[in-house]
């Protein structure tokens, strides 16, 4: 008997042994590449850490937002503005080093600032996974095209680039016309107010556009009272950006368990469920015109719509049909893509839309250009369709257009997982950080775009614009992983900015200096813009200043 104890004792003793064994080297293996990765990212500019400061770099936002932020989250969104300006001020420190780097508590960051390096980093042939804070969007977006990477984002993206083919999209241009009509509209409603708030209307009428695209479904949220899908896409975007703003929410249990993830996954609930009916819907009607006798139909998508002689599909038919044909497609994979393009094609474009109006609205003599611009393309004519013959003759106003993606670029930074050394300048990225583009910095580069602050549309002019670095100016991203929406975004943009200038006059109420920004995934104004909107034929009372107090 004795004998048998002794014997469960030695094996116990030669289990334990092992496992320790196992776990030392598993930490062995960890410190080595936590040391090489400390520091390979030391040797790079930065702003030198006092030991005490376990918080990282994040210290320098927290001394803009104060104490009082730690007790009390109601104030989560006015410190997000000293986020972002503490990032930029840090980037700035910089700016001339080209790269330097940042901690966040434990985790790396590598920032780079010039057209070669963002190069290097955006058109890598390999680097082609998202920084790992794309992943806290998983749960709603899935393995989409916006977080998916390698093959699957390879095959993804082979299939859904002829989506965003230019003969394609002129047949969206119904739609862009459609919902344009509706705004103008709605604006008329605030010609006699004192001010609006632009960004609400325009991203009201930005979604009905990417839903109509998207879904081939209209959701009328212009017009009626906000759904509860859109109410549900809405708050998703401001519970994401909390999460990644909150390390305790990065682990998926704790975040499950909080109040503010409970509330998330019950909107990801509301955003699914529509999404699948939609999708339910579809497959059933394409379904019965497939077994029907009738040719036509069963070649036709389920939303197919006849617009000058020419088919509109929404994107869903496309995914659709891919299922139906070589079922190389999976139900949830199509629930991935439409919810992936729904958010990301109407909070970028609608922000965009936004900037560009309230640059408009500073400066008159260049608004001046723009309805001379569309008046020799459209006449007096207000409510004249927009064609793609009139998409290309708007040259000055995408020049407008891209000036203010400049200044305001909707996404200010770009993230990604560097999984193999980079070397750069006699500089070593080491695989296992991440790497920032801030586009914010990049196109403010005095050595590329001179006084950089200025708002001047004539630097995209052809002659202007030729020789520049293309890596320079990334708006959209660049690269293989460059946004596959931008003609889509460019067309939309023509069309429900020249509907807007066609008919009104906009005046912004806000120096640039008291329109404080914010990055919620996407950059915005922390307190919208105030815009006064006017018919064409009203003159303004230049005499009356309503700049907002400040704060």
């Amino acid at each position: 008997m004795w004998s048998i104890v002794q014997e469960s004792f030695s094996i116990s003793i030669v289990l334990w042994l092992c496992g320790l064994i196992v776990v030392l080297s598993y930490l062995a293996k960890w410190y080595r590449v936590r040391y090489r990765l400390v520091r390979l990212i030391s040797q790079l500019p930065s702003l030198k850490l006092p030991f005490y400061q376990v918080f990282g770099h994040a210290w320098l936002a927290m001394n803009y937002r104060g104490f009082p932020w730690l007790l009390n989250r109601k104030l989560i969104t006015s410190p997000n503005v000293y986020d972002f300006q503490a990032l930029c001020g840090y980037n700035y420190l910089f700016s001339k080093e080209n790269i330097s780097n940042i901690w966040q508590i434990h985790l790396p960051f590598v920032c780079v600032y010039k057209a070669d390096s963002v190069e290097m980093i955006l058109n890598h042939s390999t680097e082609l996974k998202k920084a790992w804070f794309y992943n806290l969007m998983d749960p709603w977006l899935g393995s989409g095209l916006l977080t998916s990477y390698d093959e699957k984002w390879r095959s993804r993206r082979k299939l859904l680039t002829p989506a965003f083919h230019f003969n394609i999209l002129r047949d969206f241009l119904h739609v862009f016309n459609k919902q344009s009509k509706v705004l103008v509209d709605v604006l008329a409603g605030y010609t006699k107010q004192e001010f609006v708030d632009m960004v609400p209307l325009v991203t009201r009428c930005s979604l009905d556009i990417i839903c109509e695209s998207i879904l081939g479904k209209e959701l009328y949220s212009q017009t009626r009272a906000a759904s509860p899908y859109v109410k549900a896409i809405t708050e998703l975007t401001h519970e994401i950006l909390e999460r990644m703003q909150s390390p305790w929410y990065w682990n998926d249990t704790l975040f499950r368990m909080s109040p503010s993830g409970r509330k998330f996954f019950r909107n990801i609930k509301v955003v699914d469920e529509f999404t699948m009916q939609v999708i339910a819907e579809k497959q059933h009607l394409k379904s019965e015109r497939r077994s029907s006798a009738d040719v036509t139909s069963s070649t036709n998508a389920v939303s197919d719509v006849n617009v000058g002689g020419r088919r509109k599909r929404a994107l869903l038919d496309l995914l659709l049909d891919e299922q139906f044909e070589n079922n190389s497609i999976s139900v949830e994979d199509i629930r991935e893509e439409v919810n992936t393009f729904t958010f990301e094609g109407h909070d970028t474009t609608s922000m965009s839309m936004s900037f560009a109006l309230y640059m408009i609205g500073l400066h008159p003599w260049i608004q001046e250009k723009i309805h001379q611009e569309l008046d020799s393309i459209f006449g007096k004519d207000n409510e004249r369709e927009v064609t793609t013959d009139d998409i290309r003759d708007m040259k000055y106003l995408e020049c407008v257009i891209k000036e203010s993606l400049r200044i305001y670029p909707p996404v200010p930074a770009y993230g990604r997982l560097i999984r193999n050394d980079i070397e750069f300048q006699g500089r070593i990225v080491p695989k296992g950080s991440t790497c920032l583009v801030n586009s914010f910095i990049l196109h403010r580069d005095p050595e590329v775009f001179p006084n950089p602050e200025v708002f001047d549309p004539d630097r995209f002019l052809p002659e202007n614009s030729s020789g520049r670095h293309p890596f320079a100016y990334v708006p959209f991203s660049a690269g293989p992983r460059n946004c596959i929406g931008q003609k889509f975004a460019l067309m939309e943009e023509k069309t429900v900015l020249s509907f807007i200038l066609r008919r009104y006059k906009v005046r912004s109420l806000d120096p640039r200096d008291r329109v404080h920004l914010l990055e919620e995934l996407v950059l915005r104004p922390l307190q919208g813009i105030r815009m006064q909107i006017r018919p064409r034929d009203q003159d303004f009372d230049f005499q009356t200043v309503y700049y907002r107090p400040a704060s």
